[in-house]
């Protein structure tokens, strides 16, 4: 079976506009049908993003995964890092456009020159993704602290969730028995506010045998719809 190339391309927001990175991707030569498009936070891991999970399973051994930048994998090094060394397990080329060396076929017996040069700049590249999610955490940070000395931040309107759907399927989630997307499509949440709840339902858990009780088998009967 011939190579395949596969684009991917991620947005944090649905705000966020993905124009760039689907010219990029068909002006190298991917066709639409074969670009994946995803609207998650890059914080999310990429095993945990639902579009990402459909396109690892449509990965095969040969093919290519091509990005615009080596940031849409991710945000954090450590899970950049993972996810390059995922693909070269299961021997998928990765091409990241503003990485040019990943897209040189090198000459035969020269491959380990190239490698080293790629694995360096991958290096760097992750280092500064990270960089720049730790600065704009931070400018964040600081934006609500004059906000709220000036009496002007109200903060974020409450996210409501059903707690008890979480008492009734948490389990079964750990368990691997029903997957995030489905668990997130059941409360009704984004990524990022799901892992939250999780947290604050952990923490809970920590701190109420009451609680804990609710994770038994007794009370996880909740139908997954």
């Amino acid at each position: 079976m011939a190579e395949k190339r596969y684009g991917f391309i991620r947005c944090s927001t649905d705000k966020q506009n993905e124009a760039r990175q689907l010219k990029a991707l068909r002006d190298f030569g991917i066709p639409d049908e074969d670009i994946i498009i995803e609207k998650e936070s890059g914080k999310i891991l990429g095993a945990e993003r639902e579009q990402y999970s459909v396109l690892r399973k449509l990965l095969r051994e040969g093919d290519s995964l091509v990005v615009d930048a080596l940031d849409r994998l991710g945000r954090r090094k450590s899970d950049i890092k993972s996810e390059v060394e995922y693909l070269r397990g299961k021997k998928v080329r990765l091409i990241v456009l503003s990485l040019p060396t990943t897209a040189i076929d090198p000459e035969q017996g020269q491959e380990w020159v190239l490698d080293m040069v790629t694995n360096l700049l991958i290096e760097v590249y992750a280092s500064i993704a990270e960089q720049e999610l730790v600065e704009k955490e931070r400018r964040t940070r600081a934006g609500i602290e004059i906000a709220k000395s000036e009496g002007k931040y109200k903060g974020r309107k409450p996210i409501e969730y059903d707690v008890r759907q979480i008492e009734r399927c948490y389990s079964r989630w750990k368990s691997g028995a029903i997957k995030t997307s489905e668990f997130r499509k059941l409360l009704g949440l984004k990524p990022n506010t799901f892992y939250r709840a999780i947290e604050k339902y952990e923490k809970t858990c920590d701190q109420s045998p009451k609680v804990r009780q609710a994770e038994s088998p007794q009370t996880t009967e909740g139908r997954i719809a």
